[in-house]
């Protein structure tokens, strides 16, 4: 509790500074001089993703890159999007469930995890660049209730490109970041009769990227089509962005010292003297949005839209059977797995000369698979006398496959009641079925992979009617593009109703708003599973939840630059399906104590906004009660792989935002944004173990996990930020801005946090401290550098170059995050399976040269 009395009182200080130094930029408010807008974000919410979605995700896809570099002028936004970025930083510590994305009209919040996928319209930045209709935290929006993080409305209709700019426009970048190059074209044709049209194609591609063994191939298109005919408007727009992407895998501070380079991969090695890469994203969802707008009258809209989206996501892995664990920073191959020093010594330094035992040994896989023995499966596929005989693949690569079907039907009316009284309502039905399953995607040189669950020979050798991961055909024998292992649908239906009232006095603003919805979800098996023929196979039964609700703000108005505003609400969120069952792979058993989260929470703050002046300081407080998490993994004292759920887990995320900026002199100005806050668990949520291939409950193990205030992990709790800008009347502005981060923490294991795990570990000691204590990572810091020149070529037709430079002082030493490992030695030895971590980059830019023609 130490740390947070400490911080409590680190944000009393600062909160007095800021109040003296909002009074301070009120009293020198006396210019009248407005600098032209040459900001390159909106005022949209930033999103982090969790580590799997970063796999997925490029950084200059995030929602504040691609949806908003225009004509925002929230200093705290720009610089929690641009400058902490890099860091993952993520707004208040909440995860990317708590914000509402729409794209005109249709909402983008996947129904799975409630998060949004930007690589659905990756490269798209010239249709999506554009200030859209967005809220922050608690405010009140006229399009939708909102998330706990507030919400983005994004309108890409023809007629708003059409608006930005008629004609032909172009360009290239070049970078060093995730891809080298991208060329990108968009055209808005002028047309007649109402009519507007947009395009718009791109394409981003690398042999390499800044990690090695990483690459990167991507195409963008985008088709909107709107037709006006008096008080109505229809559009359809369509837009997808097939890609294909190398991923970079964390490690250990082991293998990242062995390689000499904090950018070590462990997913690539070389194959015929070519780079490999065994994690391979591969990622098309396209999305068709229609749209209809009827305006009967001034001040009264109703919106209606229908969306679909469906395609594939997948992403590629190793996957072994009866053989040696192929990944080159296994724990038995390294140094400190060996107990004699000079031994341990002599592998480190073999290692660290031939980079060939720290990649992937495809060469080995291959001849494992192509000189093996023959072998012969009896009544193969399950029928009686089908026997073949051939080479089993050992190793394979296979696809994780998460294909989405996903539709949205959502209308939204609107009417202004007088001047001072308006109304907003919505009502929507969403509907999503994605197929999850693996696929047999490289069998390395072998003929055939057998359907067959390794742990089951293991741990059932005398049961062999376990064996089969489909029992309706069992020795089922596979070949490239076969699912195999589990396949199975997650089904999901959410209905819901929204509305909201705003009211606007001479001196102050009020909105009050309630939503309700109903969510229900279920899985339908495809396989049956020999361990669970009773519940894999089929429907299982429907999961209901009814959740509400409400929100209400008050703005008062000091006078025409000076406001201050308060806003409070209570929700409540269905669990994730990704968190409900205990194992979807292979059954529909469901996570104990399964119920919605809950949540509290209040902001309030001071806003000036004058013409050489902007301050916003706000501060706010949220409680999150009920919250679940499950997983799955290799528990070394069951010496079993066991599914693992927590429940009842509390937090709490309270803190400070600070946003300045103002003119200086001769076209000088100075920018300071801070983001102080506590987020960290209150509670001390209950674990329960169950084996995976029986679930049977494991007992000696799970029970209360002690982890009340430890800290919500992988994002900065305290970053800061000070920059100053130039504006030259020669249209080119360059800024420069010193960023330092504090109080990041990395993820932990919750069953390091049980009795029974510490109980081998002696009380006090070193080992002790490591297995209980949550890692506190370093306090770092960044410099980076932004520059931007127009020029005019004639009449309406321009030019632009711009060059973005993030951590010009190439601090290399920057951990954006990471983790425990699940797996835990049963001796109770933290070091046998320690952290792996995440670096940023080093120096890295981003070049570009547009035409506007």
């Amino acid at each position: 509790m130490a740390a947070q009395y400490s911080g409590m009182k680190k944000l009393k200080l600062l909160s007095s500074l800021i109040v003296i130094c909002c009074l301070a930029a009120n009293a020198q408010d006396t210019g009248t001089t407005t600098l032209p807008d040459t900001s390159i974000t909106g005022n949209i919410p930033i999103i982090s993703l969790s580590e799997t979605e970063l796999e997925m995700e490029d950084e200059l896809e995030s929602i504040s890159g691609v949806l908003s570099a225009g004509t925002g002028n929230d200093t705290w936004s720009r610089t929690a999007a641009f400058n902490w970025g890099a860091v993952r930083f993520r707004p208040r510590g909440y995860y990317n469930n708590s914000t509402e994305i729409y794209i005109n009209g249709a909402n983008m919040n996947d129904l799975e995890t409630g998060g949004t996928y930007w690589s659905a319209w990756g490269g798209l930045n010239d249709v999506f660049r554009y200030k859209s209709d967005v809220t922050q935290g608690l405010d009140a929006s006229e399009y939708t209730f909102g998330g706990l993080n507030g919400s983005a409305f994004v309108n890409i209709g023809a007629h708003k490109q059409d608006k930005r700019g008629n004609g032909l426009r172009l360009s290239y970048a070049n970078t060093n970041r995730n891809y080298s190059h991208r060329l990108m074209a968009t055209w808005n044709p002028t047309l007649k009769n109402g009519w507007a049209l947009s395009l718009s194609a791109s394409r981003r591609w690398a042999e390499e990227g800044y990690i090695q063994g990483t690459f990167y191939d991507a195409y963008s298109y985008f088709v909107g089509v709107e037709k006006k005919y008096g008080n109505h408007t229809t559009g359809l727009t369509f837009f997808g962005a097939p890609n294909r992407r190398g991923k970079q895998g964390a490690a250990i501070q082991e293998m990242y010292d062995i390689a000499g380079t904090n950018y070590y991969n462990p997913y690539w090695g070389y194959q015929n003297g070519d780079k490999r890469n065994s994690r391979v994203a591969k990622t098309h969802q396209p999305v068709a949005i229609l749209h209809h707008i009827w305006e009967p009258k001034e001040g009264t809209r109703l919106q209606l839209s229908g969306s679909f989206q469906s395609g594939r996501n997948g992403s590629s892995r190793l996957d072994w059977q009866g053989a040696r664990d192929p990944r080159p920073d296994y724990y038995r191959y390294l140094p400190s797995y060996v107990n004699d020093p000079q031994e341990a010594q002599e592998v480190w330094d073999a290692m660290a000369a031939d980079e060939n035992l720290r990649q992937i040994d495809w060469e080995y896989m291959y001849n494992s698979n192509r000189f093996g023995t023959p072998e012969t499966i009896m009544n193969a596929n399950g029928v009686e006398g089908n026997n073949i005989t051939g080479l089993r693949s050992k190793y394979i690569v296979s696809e994780t496959r998460y294909d989405k079907n996903k539709a949205d039907f959502n209308a939204i009316f609107s009417t202004t009641f007088n001047e001072k009284v308006s109304f907003n309502s919505g009502a929507y039905y969403r509907w999503q079925k994605t197929h999850n399953h693996n696929v047999v995607d490289d069998l390395l040189g072998g003929e055939y992979w057998l359907d067959v669950d390794n742990f089951v020979e293991r741990d059932f050798p005398d049961q062999p009617e376990l064996l089969n991961n489909d029992i309706r055909t069992p020795n089922k024998v596979l070949g490239e593009g076969d699912t195999y292992g589990y396949s199975y649908y997650s089904n999901i239906n959410k209905t819901g109703a929204w509305a909201q009232t705003q009211i606007s006095l001479n001196k102050f603003d009020f909105f009050l708003s309630g939503n309700a919805s109903i969510t229900n979800f279920w899985r339908t098996g495809n396989f049956q599973n020999g361990r669970f023929p009773d519940s894999s196979l089929g429907e299982s039964e429907k999961q209901n939840f009814l959740n509400f609700g409400a929100k209400a703000g008050a703005t008062y108005k000091i006078n025409g630059r000076n406001y201050l505003y308060a806003n409070g609400g209570y929700m409540t969120r269905p669990p994730s399906y990704r968190e409900a069952y205990l194992s979807p792979r292979t059954r529909d058993e469901l996570a104990p104590g399964l119920t919605s989260e809950k949540v509290m929470t209040t902001e309030g703050g001071f806003i000036h906004n004058s013409p050489n002046i902007k301050v916003r300081l706000t501060g706010y407080f949220t409680e999150i009660h009920d919250g679940i998490n499950t997983m799955s993994f290799y528990h070394d004292s069951k010496q079993t792989f066991v599914n693992y759920t927590v429940n009842g887990i509390d937090r709490r995320h309270f803190g400070l935002e600070y946003g300045m900026e103002a003119d200086i002199v001769g076209g000088f100005s100075a920018n300071a944004a801070l983001a102080l806050g506590q987020y960290y668990y209150t509670s001390r949520p209950t674990a329960y173990i169950s084996q995976d291939n029986s679930s049977e409950s494991l007992t000696g193990a799970g029970g209360t996990v002690y982890q009340k205030n430890f800290y919500i992990p992988n994002s900065p709790q305290q970053a800061y930020s000070a920059g100053v800008k130039y504006s030259s009347p020669k249209f080119w502005f360059a800024t420069l801005t010193f960023n330092v981060f504090n109080e990041t923490y990395l993820d932990f294991n919750p069953d390091r946090r049980t009795a029974a795990t510490v109980e081998p570990v002696e009380y006090g000691t070193e080992d002790w401290e490591t297995t209980i204590n949550q890692e506190r990572l370093k306090s770092q810091y960044t410099l980076d550098l932004f520059f931007y020149k127009s020029f005019k070529l004639g009449d309406n037709k321009f030019a632009s170059i711009s060059l973005g430079m993030s951590n010009i002082l190439n601090n290399r030493e920057i951990i954006t995050g990471g983790f425990e490992q699940l797996r835990f030695d049963d001796e109770g030895d933290p070091n046998r399976f320690p952290n792996k971590y995440y670096y940023a980059y080093g120096t890295n830019y981003f070049a570009g040269l547009t035409f506007r023609l």
